[in-house]
């Protein structure tokens, strides 16, 4: 067998018969211009790929498992990133990454919009607690102060709220048997020291008129008494089957009397 032929051999072995033509003439004779391919390379060792590029072909198509590259002095090299397989896996890749990113963004956005939600969910709930207290503090002035060192009038009303429930008891001047308007009145104030007339029509005459009410006054209308309690409240006994209440005034034009 001639040299050319014995490489022919050991070329198309390593390339796996991929080779469409051997030569078949002598040691000496140059390789026919018709007999050069282009075949794909995998895996041959730098010996034979310098073989493929002085012999036999003149373009090798790389493949991405290639270990060794083939020397380009003789052969037209396509890189695998030129060929179909390629391009097109370059092509999924990049999709790949794209949908990656899309998705990327869209988690960003939920979380953005999350975020959002929560922050409004804060700021209604502290809108709504700040309500809620302003309420409280509204409530707490509109009700009566229990320190000792408010005046005689607020010592009058807590003394009166304190009785709150009490049963309406016509003629009643205790908490014990009952209480009606005027019992009520002159009741609080005898636990403070002053004394009052017993019946409504004379608590009009028992201290000064006032056209600014304050906690403590008594409201007056003809037959009916009650304590101003401040805010527009008062506290009153006001019918039989009624209980001593704390309620808002409803007196029209009532002539208000500043006992203390």
């Amino acid at each position: 067998m001639s040299e050319a032929a014995a490489r022919t051999g050991a070329i198309a072995a390593v390339t796996g018969g991929m080779l469409a033509s051997v030569f078949s003439s002598s040691a000496n004779a140059a390789p026919a211009e018709n007999a050069k391919q282009t075949v794909d390379y995998g895996k041959a060792d730098a010996r034979v790929a310098g073989t493929l590029a002085d012999e036999l072909v003149d373009q090798v198509r790389v493949s991405k498992q290639a270990e060794t590259v083939v020397e380009a002095h003789t052969v037209k090299v396509t890189p695998y990133a030129e060929t179909a397989e390629g391009k097109a896996e370059a092509r999924r890749i990049a999709e790949e990454r794209r949908q990656a990113e899309l998705e990327r963004q869209r988690q960003a956005e939920l979380e953005a919009q999350r975020q959002a939600e929560a922050e409004a969910r804060a700021a209604a709930e502290a809108e709504a607690a700040a309500q809620a207290e302003a309420e409280a503090a509204a409530a707490a002035e509109a009700t009566v102060s229990t320190s000792t060192g408010s005046s005689t009038g607020q010592q009058a009303v807590n003394l009166a709220m304190e009785l709150v429930g009490t049963p309406y008891v016509l003629g009643g001047s205790t908490p014990s048997e009952g209480l009606d308007c005027s019992g009520l009145v002159s009741y609080v104030y005898g636990q403070l020291g002053i004394s009052l007339p017993r019946t409504s029509s004379d608590l009009r005459y028992a201290g000064t008129v006032v056209s600014d009410p304050q906690p403590g006054d008594i409201v007056w209308t003809s037959g009916h008494v009650a304590i101003y309690a401040g805010n527009g409240m008062i506290v009153e006994a006001v019918q039989p089957g009624t209980p001593l209440r704390y309620t808002s005034m409803w007196q029209s034009n009532p002539t208000f009397v500043r006992v203390a």
